[in-house]
């Protein structure tokens, strides 16, 4: 690598010239509470050991920028809006469950059910009160973060695959959850083991409190219930529930040793992006499988002492028939799902139809895994779930 390179990864990358560059961009230096700041640091910290090229670290700090200027655009909503803050938000639907486990299909069923709302995607890039529907061509946020998700979606077809992802459609909790500086999304992007570290040991009641505020500043002038997706949140869910106490819960499940080699493919491309050559995958297999062991079994244990209201949705049965699970969830739940509802979801059903799936397509060999470590590092939820 060369000097040059080094230097610009190591001038771009620090907290100071992070903020500046911010600031130069939306005009805004106020990021609010500075305690994000110790989850900033120690991430851009670990970035610039990784000493990345200067294409790489240009990506790298685009992405973290975006985050900060979310950030600050979020913190100038609660200024101009100060009301929201206190508004309820009453018994949201969280979805939730392993990566590759149906997480984000349900997710967009679900969302096409008009009694709820949940954060469009390039309203968790430039927060604000969510704008009539026809009013988003004019405005810039909306048209910018269009033109650079389609860029991005026309160079990485498999993310289009992956996730269906357009500015304009349901995303996430994640990209909110990010610019609290405290989130999963960061160590999935980058080796940063001393930031992965912190993040694993911490109470991330905080960063629910952020989504949270963040949700009530999009949904300002709609008091429509909320529908949440996050795999992540099975980390999280004693802070979910404390910030969202009477939150009713969809969890998902799939085998892990069929899902962890999708699971740390989707993970390795992220790191590809961020890190090039640097990207190992025997790491993002390791971490993988480490995270989501942990995940499981703290959600067990808080499921086991909570009394909010959890439906579980196996993804074979899913994937096996879509509208009758969806039927179960709303009968489990107390919704009502009417027909008009139902026939919008067939609908995208039919123009989304299910790929077929010749056995595994990822081997968890590429990624530094085997099915009997798998197996064994997963034993109580599989035998808990019925997989062996």
């Amino acid at each position: 690598m060369s000097s040059q390179a080094t230097v610009d990864s190591g001038s771009l990358l620090t907290p100071e010239a992070m903020l500046a560059a911010s600031t130069e961009r939306t005009g805004l230096s106020d990021f609010g509470d500075p305690s994000f700041r110790e989850g900033l640091d120690l991430l851009l910290s670990d970035i610039r050991m990784l000493d990345l090229d200067s294409a790489c670290a240009q990506a790298s700090a685009y992405r973290i920028g975006q985050s900060l200027d979310t950030r600050a655009l979020a913190v100038q909503g609660f200024k101009a809006r100060p009301e929201v803050l206190k508004s309820a938000i009453r018994q949201p639907i969280v979805i939730a469950g392993l990566v590759r486990s149906g997480t984000t299909a349900l997710h967009l069923l679900m969302s096409l059910d008009p009694q709820f709302q949940g954060p469009e995607h390039w309203l968790t890039v430039y927060p604000m009160p969510r704008p009539p529907r026809d009013t988003w061509d004019d405005i810039p946020g909306y048209c910018a973060e269009k033109t650079a998700l389609d860029a991005f979606l026309a160079m990485s077809p498999e993310a289009a695959d992956d996730h269906m992802m357009t500015a304009e459609g349901i995303e996430e909790s994640l990209f909110i959850l990010g610019s609290s500086f405290a989130s999963n999304m960061w160590p999935s992007m980058w080796n940063v083991p001393n930031y992965d570290r912190w993040y694993r040991d911490r109470d991330d009641t905080d960063s629910y409190r952020w989504l949270a505020d963040v949700l009530r500043l999009i949904g300002a002038d709609d008091d429509r219930r909320w529908l949440l997706k996050n795999p992540t949140d099975l980390f999280s869910l004693e802070e979910v529930l404390n910030v969202f106490p009477d939150a009713m819960v969809i969890q998902t499940h799939r085998d892990p040793v069929d899902a962890m080699p999708s699971v740390s493919n989707l993970i390795f491309s992220a790191r590809r992006a961020f890190c090039g050559d640097k990207a190992d995958p025997a790491d993002v297999g390791r971490r993988e499988a480490e995270v989501w062991a942990q995940a499981l079994a703290r959600a067990e244990a808080v499921r086991a002492k909570s009394d909010n209201v959890f439906v579980d949705v196996e993804f074979r049965d899913f994937t096996r028939d879509q509208m009758t699970t969806i039927r179960s969830i709303y009968d489990q739940l107390g919704l009502a799902l009417t027909a008009e509802t139902a026939a919008a979801m067939q609908a995208w059903l039919d123009a989304h139809p299910r790929r077929a799936v010749q056995g595994a397509k990822h081997d968890p060999a590429d990624f530094g895994l085997s099915k009997e470590g798998l197996a064994a590092r997963f034993e109580a939820y599989r035998t808990r779930r019925g997989y062996v």
